[in-house]
This record gives C-alpha cells, sequence and structure tokens, in this order.
C-alpha cells in the first residue's frame, strides 16, 4: 500500500475513534508530516482523500478541521458510510450478544472469493444474535480466517473489532456494503423473535483492515422499526 493511503487509514481511524474530536482542530500539517516521517506533500494526498470524504475541511485561520456528522438525538440514525461497528455506533448502551454458532471448517467458493482466500484456508464460522439495552437488535453471520486471530466465546460475546484492535492492531479502515431487503426466514425469525417472512433489512459486508486486507465476510439483519441508517453524502468537486 502507498505510504499516504495508509497514514489517510491511521488519521481516519484516529478521527472515527474520537481521538480527534469533531470540530476540533488537527494537528498542523507539519506536526503529522514530522509524525509520519514524511514530506508535507505525500501528507496533503493523505488529507485530501479524508476531505474527499467529508471527514475534514480547511478553515482559514484555524487550519484542518475534523467535521462534525450530522446530529443523531435519538440515537437510532447509525453511519451506513463508515467503517465502525455495532459497539462503537452505540458507546451509550449496552451491546450484548448471543452465540448461536461457533466453528470452523473450510470456505465455500463465495467465502473464498470474498475474502480473496484459497480452498484449503481455514475459516470461522460466527452466528451471533446482538442485543441492545436488552432488545432484539441484529443477527449476525460472520466468515473470517482462522489465521487473522485466535477467537474464543469470551471473545465473541463481546465486540470481535474492539478485541482485534487492542490485542492484534487490526482495524476495519475500508468496507464494502451491500443494502437490500430479504424476507425472514425459520433461521432469522427464530434469532431475532419476529415471523416467518417479516421484512428485515440485510447489510452484506466485506471488511478490509488497514493493509487493504479483507478480513470479515459477514451479513447482519435488522428488524426494519429497530434501526434506521443514514448516509452523509459529499460533494468534493463542483461543475
Amino acid at each position: 500500500m502507498y505510504r499516504y493511503k495508509e497514514i489517510y487509514s491511521d488519521i481516519k481511524r484516529d478521527i472515527l475513534r474520537n481521538h480527534y474530536r469533531a470540530g476540533s482542530a488537527m494537528p498542523t500539517q507539519e506536526a503529522l508530516a514530522h509524525k509520519y516521517k514524511v514530506s508535507r506533500l505525500t501528507l496533503r494526498k493523505s488529507l485530501q482523500l479524508l476531505s474527499d470524504e467529508g471527514l475534514i475541511y480547511s478553515q482559514q485561520g484555524s487550519g484542518t478541521i475534523v467535521r462534525s456528522q450530522i446530529a443523531n438525538n435519538n440515537g437510532e440514525l447509525l453511519p451506513l458510510d463508515l467503517p465502525i461497528g455495532t459497539t462503537y455506533t452505540h458507546r451509550d448502551q449496552k451491546i450484548t450478544s448471543k452465540i448461536l454458532l461457533f466453528s470452523a471448517r473450510l470456505p465455500d467458493e463465495n467465502e473464498q472469493k470474498n475474502l480473496r482466500i484459497a480452498a484449503n484456508e481455514p475459516i470461522y464460522e460466527i452466528k451471533r444474535v446482538r442485543y441492545r439495552d436488552g432488545k432484539h437488535y441484529s443477527f449476525e453471520h460472520t466468515i473470517m480466517p482462522t489465521r487473522i486471530a485466535p477467537l474464543d466465546k469470551k471473545i465473541l460475546a463481546g465486540s470481535i473489532y474492539d478485541y482485534l484492535g487492542v490485542k492484534k492492531n487490526i482495524f476495519m479502515t475500508d468496507a464494502r456494503r451491500v443494502v437490500y431487503a430479504q424476507a425472514a426466514t425459520e433461521e432469522s425469525s427464530q434469532a431475532l423473535a419476529v415471523t416467518v417472512g417479516t421484512p428485515l433489512l440485510v447489510i452484506e459486508q466485506i471488511a478490509y483492515d488497514q493493509k487493504g486486507d479483507a478480513f470479515e465476510y459477514s451479513t447482519s439483519q435488522f428488524v426494519e422499526d429497530h434501526s434506521k441508517f443514514v448516509v452523509d453524502v459529499h460533494r468534493s468537486e463542483y461543475w
């Protein structure tokens, strides 16, 4: 990966983890260039990517400012365009998990394609129900190569992303998400305590780490009236 993309991913992660807080000024370009040991030109390319995503902007006399996201006072509007997980987006709420399946096996063709792995590379298969303040929130089906990190049920009961970040220095910096509607099957209806055929919102995701490697392929199903998602659109060029 190009150095400026690595720096972009690192700063983006710091923004999403509130190291650089919304509405506040970031360190100067000189300070950031010194921190990452790169030229100002390389750093500007990193900052341009962040600006293109609407995460930062330049303010005359104040430097580079972290952009505030759309207000979300009711806690229901979740950012669909940012690479963060359930626990992060609900820091003020209690997120718990019920593990329905945790096993290891070889991947099928679709999983090989999405994770860019060989047919003989073992994967974890994880099915969890996530609860928000004790209420059904989502039904997750996750596929992850076993080489990424050793997992156990204690880890799965909490946040996998927090574990990967703290213990393995693996962060989701990018993700490809496909959103669609689907009727609840027998399995998902039991997991979410709804009737078969109930409309569900499905988010299919491939998550990438700071090196650009795919480390997770998952689908998360949500009951229609339990969650709302938002995408902030930023236009970087005018014509």
